[in-house]
C-alpha cells in the first residue's frame, strides 16, 4: 500500500493530495494546517518516492507504469480507510491521477483540483489509461 499520512478531524470531508514525481508527500507540508480546518487530509508518496516502494507497481520497469495502475493504488488507500467519496487535488502527475479517477470513477471524486498538470504526458494520443508514463 502507498505510504501515506492522514491528519484532520475524523468526521470532516475527505481530501486526498497527490504529489508530483521527484517529490514526496512532504511537498504538501505547508498546507495541512489550513486544510485541516475543513477537511480530513490524506497525503501519499508515489511508488519509488518517499516511503512507497516501486514493488507496489504491477511492472516497475521504465515506461511500464500506466495511469490506471497509479489510480488503483490511490483507490486502494481510500478503500482501506473507508473513504467511498473524496475531494482530490494533485500537482503534475498527482493531478493526472485525479483526472483519471474523475473520468473513470466519477462516483468517488467529489471535486478535483489539478495544479500544473495535464490529461496526458508525452507525445501521441490522449488515452490516459492506455499510455505508459
Amino acid at each position: 500500500m502507498l505510504h501515506r499520512h492522514i491528519i484532520g478531524p475524523p468526521d470532516a470531508p475527505r481530501l486526498i493530495l497527490g504529489p508530483s514525481p521527484g517529490t514526496s508527500k512532504a511537498l504538501w507540508e505547508p498546507q495541512p494546517p489550513f486544510l485541516t480546518r475543513g477537511f480530513r487530509v490524506l497525503r501519499f508518496d508515489l511508488p519509488g518516492h518517499g516511503g512507497s516502494r516501486t514493488s507496489l507497481l504491477r511492472d516497475p520497469g521504465p515506461g511500464r507504469t500506466r495511469m490506471d495502475d497509479l489510480a488503483s493504488l490511490v483507490l486502494a488507500v481510500a478503500d482501506h480507510h473507508g473513504w467511498d467519496r473524496f475531494h482530490y487535488a494533485g500537482i503534475s502527475l498527482g493531478g493526472a491521477i485525479g483526472a483519471h479517477l474523475a473520468v473513470h470513477r466519477p462516483e468517488r471524486v467529489a471535486s478535483l483540483a489539478m495544479v500544473c498538470s495535464s490529461a496526458h504526458f508525452g507525445t501521441g494520443g490522449p488515452g490516459m489509461s492506455a499510455r505508459p508514463l
